[in-house]
């Protein structure tokens, strides 16, 4: 097992979107060494999966977190957040958002 959890990396409950039709959508994202996500925040649950590499996760005050190869995390929502390549090598990350149709 990779992860089961209840909760965010900043301990909130996840939460389903409702009121609209579900859309899961699965990207990978890869960030050189040093580059970054920009800060951002997600309405909804987005599971993110390391599959090479290292990212750091700024949660601001809630602190930070590294994650590497094979590690896999629930982004927070509706909270800022920053993700940095924070090794020496391109990190690449499966993210599965778990949305609804009509929201980014």
């Amino acid at each position: 097992m990779v992860l089961s959890s209840a909760r965010t990396v900043t301990d909130q409950p996840i939460r389903y979107p409702s009121g609209a039709a579900t859309r899961v959508t699965a990207i990978e994202i890869t960030l050189e060494p040093g580059q970054e996500t920009g800060w951002h925040m997600h309405p909804v649950p987005i599971f993110g999966y390391i599959l090479d590499g290292e990212l750091t996760v700024d949660s601001g005050a809630k602190g930070q977190q590294t994650y590497r190869k094979s590690e896999g995390f629930v982004e927070p929502m509706n909270e800022a957040h920053n993700g940095r390549n924070s090794g020496k090598r391109p990190v690449t990350i499966l993210a599965v958002i778990i949305g609804a149709e009509g929201v980014q």
